[in-house]
Order: structure tokens, then C-alpha cells, then sequence
């Protein structure tokens, strides 16, 4: 074989289907392997690179059992192909346009008072919270199928390149086992669970929530949360305690020996559930891991936040309204405290329970908040969603409404199958195809409009059918 042939032989590699593709660079290294970019800009390879015999055929068996497993639903870069011998690896997609997560910290400023424009520069809140959110449904769904991802870090978890977008996929997918069939310890410095780090348990759904949980709050504040003062002023040994689960986290409400005044605060959050959940991880889910909250739990803050978020037009950053807000009079941006907008508008969700009488001259009984509130402002659109507290936290739920909020004033966009009607006092009529309401007649009415979503009908004997909820959302306008 002459050198050029040799040269050659080495870039490419053939998968056990007869494709060959081109090795174009790395994408990624890891203890276990390299990814590889190809030809085809959404085609990866990742190479197996431990020699040992018995280890390549565990893997090569692991992967053949994971080609097989019905993952299409995930945003998971899954193997597609196993690579022909004498090669061990494997050949997968991912979208383009996707870069690490890691290389999202790696470009961290945390030079002081440089950490929040850099914060904005890279999406603000609004895109962590979608790339959080994305991320989270893809746990949930494993966990919910009774797998578990293994070593999840920043190097395996990929993000837009463009800060306006939150496409978020999961890569290197060898650790993807059943829960019950888990053998494995493998875990990055920074993002293992203590119980893996000190070598006292296997990987589990409760060390992918901790993992989680870190990349959570670092991603959100740009701080690790085990590395306050106590660990950064201290020896490396402290960094090594701190990560086996010996000392306190940053904002720990017992302990502030490791306390940290750098970057951002967790108060960006206070307005959500998520200083509550990185409590209860890091305190009483340090020592049991039985007490760390669920991914359900996270994945519904992460959409409540997402519903209450508005964007300053003075400096662009985005900003958590609180649940118990009405109006918008009192709040203010969490980077430049300039007033929030005065035309935001609320819509608050409410749940009809079914009429208890069959004579009943109406179709609905009791009507109850639900406390759900999302909010949207001028030049942005929202989906209007049935997502709590009956959404299955698995799948994406069907679409209900849309409603923009342009130049001219409301529109709203009917988009699901079922009866909608929008009412104003005591005036209701079917919402059938879009509805504008104009910018010129806002505030001139009193009584809030309301949107009925699925309301059941009447029977020809003018009673109502029975046994039915159905979402009401109101709004002013």
C-alpha cells in the first residue's frame, strides 16, 4: 500500500451498510472516544479509542442494543450505523449549526462588571431558559422509559451558534443504558454526582438530575455552585472536597463558609421555583439523592419562567416577572431597572369544571385560577397551551392559540381543533378564524375578554354535556 493510499485509508471509514465517509477534523474528545465532523455537514462519526479487547466488544455490543432502541422522539444525536471492522465506532446526525455548550462557558467574561453585558450578548435568560428547557425534556423523556443519559457535561450537550436561537441536542450517547442494566462511573470532573465522585454509587436518574442542576446554574450565573471562595481562595484539595460533596454550596441557607460574590446573582431568578430546586439538590439532595427534585419538577419552572420573561427595550435584557403580578406598574428590568413596559398584556389561566346538575341551564360549573400567567409584549408572539397542570411533561402538548401582538394591535390565531369562543361581558361568539382587536380601542372596556377553549355544548334539550373541563383564559385589553 503506497503512503497516499495510507493517508487516505486513515480519513475516511465505512459503516457496516457499505457508506463512506470522509473524516474531516474533530468535534469533540472525550475519555471514551472522538467525534468527528465528515463530508455531510450533519452526518458526525464518533470513533471508539480504548484498545482493549474485551472492553471494544462491550461497547460495539452496547451500541448495536442502542441502534435498536426507539429513540426517534429525543433530541438525541443517536448511532444510525455501526462502523465496519477493523473499526470501532459509530456513525450518527445532529443538526448544523450547533456548537458544545462547553465552548458557551469557555467564553464566560467574569471580569467585573462585564459578566452581564456579556450575559446579554450571548441571549440572556430567555435563551438559557429554552435551552434548559429543551434539555430537560430530553432527560425526562429517557428517565420516563427507564433510561438514564450517564456522563452528561457541556462537551456533549449542543446549542445554536446563533445567541437568537435555542436548538438544544444531546451528543455522545454511549452512556445511554436502562437503569436497571447501569454499570458505569463514568463522570466529568465538575458535573459527576458526589455519591459517583467518591466512588460509593453507580450512575442513575438522580446523577443525571445532578448533573443537570449544575450545568442549570452555571449556564444561569455563570458561577459553578461549588466553587465560592472557600474553594477558589483555597488548595486544589478543597476543590476535590467541595466535589465529593464536603462542603456547602454557594448559597447554601445553613452554611456560607463558601460563599460567592462574583457574576450574577441567584436573585435573576428569585421571581421562580428555581431557587428552591437548586436548594433542594444541593442541600438535602447532597447527602440523598432520593431528596433532588424530579425532571418534571425542573422542566415545569423552566416553563413557567419562559411564560413570564419580557425583553427591556432600553437594554435588551430579559427579565422574570413574578406570579403574583397583576400589573405591570411595579416591575422593572433586572440589568438597567428601567420600567417595564406599560403594554404588556396578561393572560391568565383559568379551568371550568363541569356543570354538576344534567338541568343545568349552563355549560359550566365552578370556574378556578390555576395561577398559570403568561405574558406577552408588543412586536412578539406567544402559543397559548394547555401545559399545567395537565400537561404530560413527556410530549409536546397540541396547540390551542396563537396570539400576536403587532402595530396595529392584537391578533389572535385559533389554531386547534376544537370549539373556541371569545367573550366580553355578556356577549360570546365562536372564535372560528382570526380575531384582531385593535390598538386604537384598548382600555376603553372594562370587562376582561375572555377565551373559552373547548367548551362543551349544549345538548338539543338545552342541557349541558356533562363531565367536561375546559380551559378559560382571560386578559384586558
Amino acid at each position: 500500500m503506497t503512503a497516499t493510499t495510507k493517508a487516505q485509508s486513515k480519513r475516511s471509514v465505512q459503516d457496516t451498510k457499505g457508506s463512506v465517509y470522509e473524516l474531516r477534523g474533530e468535534l469533540s474528545r472525550g475519555g471514551q472516544g472522538i467525534v468527528y465532523r465528515t463530508q455531510y455537514p450533519q452526518v458526525l462519526i464518533k470513533g471508539f479509542t480504548n484498545k482493549d479487547v474485551q472492553t471494544r466488544q462491550r461497547w460495539n455490543q452496547h451500541i448495536a442494543w442502542l441502534i435498536r432502541q426507539d429513540l426517534t422522539e429525543l433530541k438525541l444525536a443517536r448511532p444510525l450505523a455501526q462502523l465496519a471492522e477493523p473499526r470501532s465506532g459509530y456513525v450518527m446526525e445532529l443538526m448544523d449549526g450547533l456548537v458544545s455548550l462547553q465552548s458557551l462557558f469557555d467564553s464566560f467574561v467574569n471580569a467585573e462588571g462585564e459578566a452581564a453585558a456579556d450575559y446579554l450578548r450571548q441571549g440572556g435568560l430567555r435563551r438559557r431558559i429554552r435551552i434548559l428547557s429543551q434539555l430537560a425534556r430530553t432527560l425526562n423523556q429517557l428517565h420516563s422509559r427507564g433510561m438514564l443519559y450517564g456522563d452528561l457535561s457541556p462537551s456533549n450537550i449542543f446549542v445554536s451558534d446563533d445567541p437568537d436561537h435555542a436548538e438544544t441536542w444531546l451528543i455522545d450517547c454511549d452512556n445511554i443504558s436502562l437503569e436497571s442494566h447501569s454499570g458505569l462511573t463514568v463522570h466529568t470532573a465538575d458535573y459527576g454526582a458526589p455519591e459517583v465522585a467518591r466512588g460509593d454509587a453507580l450512575l442513575s436518574s438522580l446523577t443525571d438530575i445532578w448533573s443537570f442542576a449544575i450545568i442549570a446554574y452555571q449556564l444561569l450565573t455563570h458561577n459553578h455552585p461549588f466553587k465560592g471562595e472557600l474553594v477558589s481562595d483555597g488548595e486544589p484539595e478543597e476543590e476535590e472536597a467541595a466535589l465529593r460533596g464536603e462542603h456547602p454550596w454557594i448559597n447554601d441557607t445553613q452554611d456560607d463558609a463558601n460563599q460567592c460574590f462574583a457574576n450574577l446573582p441567584i436573585q435573576l431568578l428569585e421571581h421562580s421555583k428555581l431557587p428552591a430546586l437548586f436548594s433542594r439538590c444541593f442541600e438535602p439532595g447532597l447527602h440523598n439523592p432520593l431528596g433532588r427534585p424530579s425532571m418534571a419538577e425542573w422542566l415545569e419552572a423552566l416553563a413557567e419562567i419562559d411564560e413570564r420573561i419580557y425583553c427591556c427595550s432600553g437594554c435588551g435584557g430579559t427579565t422574570v416577572l413574578s406570579a403574583e403580578l397583576d400589573s405591570v406598574d411595579e416591575a422593572s428590568c433586572f440589568f438597567c431597572d428601567e420600567p417595564a413596559d406599560s403594554r404588556l398584556v396578561l393572560f391568565e389561566e383559568f379551568i371550568s369544571l363541569p356543570a354538576e346538575a344534567e338541568d343545568s341551564s349552563d355549560t359550566a360549573g365552578e370556574t378556578f385560577a390555576t395561577g398559570r400567567k403568561v405574558w406577552l409584549q408588543p412586536g412578539a408572539e406567544l402559543e397559548l397551551k394547555r401545559l399545567m397542570p395537565t400537561f404530560s411533561y413527556d410530549r409536546w402538548p397540541a396547540d390551542h392559540i396563537r396570539v400576536e401582538y403587532t402595530e396595529k394591535g392584537l391578533v389572535i390565531h385559533p389554531l386547534s381543533k376544537g370549539k373556541l369562543n371569545l367573550q366580553r361581558g355578556g356577549a360570546k361568539k365562536p372564535l372560528e378564524r382570526q380575531q384582531g382587536l385593535a390598538e386604537s380601542l384598548r382600555g376603553q372596556h372594562e370587562d376582561p375578554y375572555l377565551i373559552h377553549v373547548g367548551a362543551p355544548e349544549k345538548s338539543s334539550l338545552g342541557t349541558a354535556e356533562l363531565g367536561k373541563s375546559y380551559v378559560i383564559w382571560q386578559f384586558r385589553w
